[in-house]
């Protein structure tokens, strides 16, 4: 939520951790079209949208919480509508992993984990009480904007937390 306050904008953290995105429930209420599978894959590819838009396939070795982020990785391409990246495809994967990252971290959510856990000196504890895999928290704590590093910031300064999100 941005604000104005003299002119100066900022930052608030809402506290809306009550409805956080849910890939099985978008993909139910707004891809009912679109089958998943889980299944063996090779190499490093953790998911892929196949059939012209129509099916999501999952790697079937994957935490929950790598599928997670995987399904939300293949509704974000769905919804961009961009299947074939063609020579633009490092361009595409680096706006749909920022998006996925901002959809499955939300602000509010990562200001309580870090409370929760009284830090951010374990990145694998931290990912794993937002229910993301360690590149979904990367990408998120690498694309903080300034300000929502101030935001952060002014709302974890009440627990004398001694983190920095620089």
């Amino acid at each position: 939520m941005t604000s104005h306050s003299r002119g100066r904008s900022h930052l608030t953290i809402a506290a809306d951790l009550a409805c956080p995105y849910d890939p099985w429930a978008d993909l139910r209420q707004n891809w009912p079209h679109v089958k998943v599978v889980i299944e063996p894959m090779t190499g490093d590819l953790l998911g892929e949208v196949r059939e012209d838009g129509r099916l999501i396939a999952l790697r079937a070795d994957t935490s929950a919480a790598q599928r997670r982020c995987t399904l939300t990785h293949e509704l974000v391409h769905l919804e961009r509508g961009i299947l074939d990246c063609g020579p633009w495809l490092q361009r595409e994967e680096g706006l749909v992993h920022a998006e996925v990252s901002r959809r499955l971290i939300p602000l509010a959510g990562l200001a309580a984990a870090i409370r929760t856990l009284g830090g951010a000196d374990d990145p694998a504890a931290l990912a794993q009480c937002l229910d993301v895999d360690s590149e979904t928290l990367a990408i998120r704590l690498s694309r903080l904007s300034s300000l929502e590093r101030k935001a952060l910031r002014r709302s974890l300064a009440s627990q004398s937390l001694l983190w920095s999100v620089a």
